[in-house]
């Protein structure tokens, strides 16, 4: 599973060259295609090694070796996904099998080519899944593309018994907080469980204040939304508890979820979601024409690059497709176009994806049709009215 923390620590790498490799592949049953491909890319690494970097054949030979060895890797080729990318520097080897149908890719420079996957990533389709249950509680991050369990031991309840057992005089106790069972009080109410349906609700009440109190921390100051699962009973009980910024209310996945698989919450949680997401994309794209107006917006690509390097973009549209190469100069904040054949020259789309990815902006990679303005390589949402400011960095 590719993970934010993989996105980052590959953004961070800059080497003399590197490589980056991305085939499509299937998921069972056509190891031999998937293999010809894979073989056929590493030989255009190979070539471009020699050809960019005037490496020897030897030592290209020698930098492209753990790759090469991916071949005889019976369980990767046995157990892959939509696509497989592949990053290569000369102290690394990193694979990952993405649920993305990747176009065939050989990038090789001194940064890694991230951009085809910071659709798993963005914000533009990254959620959180609370999975709600008195036996037990589970959490999920996931995108579009992927879902993934978050370990919360130590960090949440067990489950409700867990939770009531916590600063009680007894274990036959539980505690509700307030005056008169109310919440909110220093003084506790003990009562029995599996009492009365009331006893319960309060039972359930202080479980998932338990239950917020671990979530919000762990989610801190995030923006993604927090999507809510479990019988129907419980919902209403955990909203009231919530203290989290952005728990999306207007829909949750009904029913007992305890014996879910992730592909089934996956389904389950994004035919809920999904639509929250494409409403993101729309009014992104009607804030666009509002604020081209404005100065606030644009599909220069020379003035795009600087402002995402600056973290001064909202929203970025990346046409998949398209290709532009250059270099960003740092001393005065501007950018010099150039062709793939320089060696000095970036993929600066590439360049624009990262740094507003990593600036939290939301990144739209998609064909040129459903950018803003079709036929550019790029559009942009500015923070503010943009104007040249030179960096540092």
């Amino acid at each position: 599973m590719f993970t934010r923390t993989d996105f980052d620590t590959l953004a961070a790498q800059t080497n003399e060259y590197s490589v980056s490799i991305f085939i499509p592949t299937y998921r069972v049953g056509n190891q031999q295609e998937d293999h010809i491909r894979f073989k056929n890319a590493l030989k255009e690494a190979h070539e471009k090694l020699m050809e960019r970097y005037e490496l020897t054949d030897h030592a290209a030979d020698e930098f492209l070796q753990e790759a090469n060895d991916l071949l005889d890797d019976t369980t990767l080729w046995t157990d892959l996904s939509d696509g497989l990318a592949v990053f290569i520097g000369p102290d690394r080897m990193d694979h990952y099998a993405c649920p993305i149908d990747f176009d065939p890719m050989v990038y090789v420079a001194p940064e890694f080519y991230l951009r085809p996957l910071v659709s798993m990533l963005g914000e533009d389709n990254t959620f959180y899944f609370l999975a709600l249950s008195r036996g037990a509680i589970k959490f999920y991050t996931g995108t579009a593309h992927s879902i993934s369990e978050v370990d919360l031991n130590g960090l949440v309840p067990v489950n409700k018994d867990d939770a009531l057992m916590q600063d009680t005089p007894d274990n036959d106790l539980g505690r509700a907080g307030g005056a008169e069972g109310q919440r909110g009080s220093n003084n506790p109410v003990f009562f029995s469980r599996g009492g009365k349906t009331g006893d319960e609700v309060e039972e359930l009440k202080v479980y998932f204040d338990r239950v917020d109190a671990g979530i919000s921390d762990y989610l801190c100051d995030d923006k993604a939304p927090l999507v809510l699962g479990g019988v129907e009973q419980l919902i209403p009980i955990y909203q009231e508890a919530n203290s989290y910024n952005h728990l999306y209310t207007d829909n949750h996945v009904e029913g007992n979820l305890e014996l879910d698989g992730p592909a089934v919450i996956h389904e389950k949680v994004w035919a809920v979601i999904g639509t929250h997401f494409d409403e993101q994309r729309q009014r992104d794209r009607q804030l666009y024409g509002d604020n081209a107006a404005r100065n606030e917006a644009g599909s220069d690509v020379e003035s795009i690059v600087p402002a995402t390097v600056n973290g001064r973009v909202a929203a970025l549209w990346l046409d998949k497709d398209q290709y532009v190469y250059g270099e960003y100069h740092a001393e005065n904040n501007g950018v010099e176009i150039m062709t793939d054949e320089d060696k000095n020259a970036t993929e600066l789309l590439n360049l624009a994806a990262v740094r507003a990815l990593q600036s939290g902006a939301r990144v739209y990679n998609l064909p040129a049709t459903e950018l803003p303005v079709n036929g550019s390589a790029a559009c942009a949402i500015y923070r503010y009215a943009v104007a040249a400011e030179t960096t540092n960095l």
